[in-house]
């Protein structure tokens, strides 16, 4: 016979172990559900874009039926039509790569310069004094307005557009940074010293964190920006570039390619914002988030 001392040890090694699957099981539905509602939230959005894109194609398909002139307005279907037959003779593709390489060449120095200069400019006050009135005077001027610049400093060459590019998202990028730096809440920098912090401490723990979202706007602002300039950039004796694709097509009359081009400006533009809003809604929502938990 099993005495009854045997049977309650035995009953004490079992409830750990079905303590420890309910828990698993627990965690496991949550992670399930959390699942869920976020495939659910994309498909939501995903099918909010599809339907205002679609009613944006209906309102250019039925105005440039009845009401403008399809020659200088051509429908949709034509633009479709010609993005089909540019694409599948690689000449598209070819424009978009040459265009993404100028965007993202001029878009990672453009940000990362910002971001250094936006954090020092809002932490060191004398980097403040000396850097920020600079910044605020000669930010006013597009990059059209230093192509001749450009050209006389760099060629032109490559470089000459990473130039222009650069120039049209540095200064968004960086006083956006130093938004964010100024916006940061005492009361957070004050608890992170009470706890001992010294002042690289309190800008990774209490800083860096409050900025990160304003950071994530200049660099979506910047994008657009980026793709933006890039038409003025590839006016510099580039030979391929949606830029190029979109002044040769004007030259020629072609309206057809040239709404093809604006539509692929527009279209990688917005992927771009897209990326860094994904970016910023997953790996970095603890950041991005604490605003609301103050």
């Amino acid at each position: 016979m099993v005495s009854q001392r045997d049977g309650s040890n035995a009953a004490s090694k079992v409830a750990p172990v079905a303590d420890g699957l309910d828990i698993s099981s627990t965690e496991r539905n949550r992670n399930q559900s959390r699942l869920l509602r976020q495939t659910v939230r994309s498909l939501h959005t995903l099918g909010g874009v599809i339907v205002s894109l679609g009613f944006f194609a209906l309102l250019w398909q039925l105005a440039s039926t009845y009401i403008v002139n399809p020659a200088i307005l051509p429908p949709p279907t034509r633009v479709a039509a010609e993005t089909a037959e540019l694409f599948w003779a690689a000449e598209l593709t070819r424009h978009m790569g040459a265009s993404l390489k100028r965007v993202g060449v001029g878009l990672l120095l453009g940000s990362v310069s910002g971001i250094v200069v936006g954090l020092l400019v809002g932490r060191v006050r004398l980097v403040s004094l000396l850097v920020d009135p600079t910044v605020q005077f000669v930010r006013t001027l597009s990059p059209t307005a230093m192509i001749p610049i450009a050209i006389i400093w760099f060629g032109i060459g490559e470089a000459s557009k990473y130039f222009l590019v650069f120039w049209a998202v540095f200064f968004i990028v960086a006083v956006n940074t130093t938004a964010g730096v100024v916006a940061t809440p005492d009361t957070r920098i004050r608890a992170a010293q009470c706890l001992g912090a010294g002042s690289f401490k309190v800008f990774t723990t209490a800083v860096l964190p409050s900025t990160v979202s304003y950071i994530l706007a200049g660099l979506r602002l910047g994008i657009a920006s980026a793709f933006a300039s890039i038409v003025p950039a590839e006016m510099l004796a580039a030979r391929e570039g949606l830029g190029y694709l979109l002044q040769a097509s004007a030259l020629f009359g072609d309206a057809d390619r040239i709404f093809v081009a604006l539509v692929a400006i527009a279209a990688l533009g917005f992927l771009s914002d897209w990326f860094i809003r994904y970016l910023g809604a997953r790996p970095l929502r603890r950041f991005t988030s604490f605003h609301a938990k103050l």
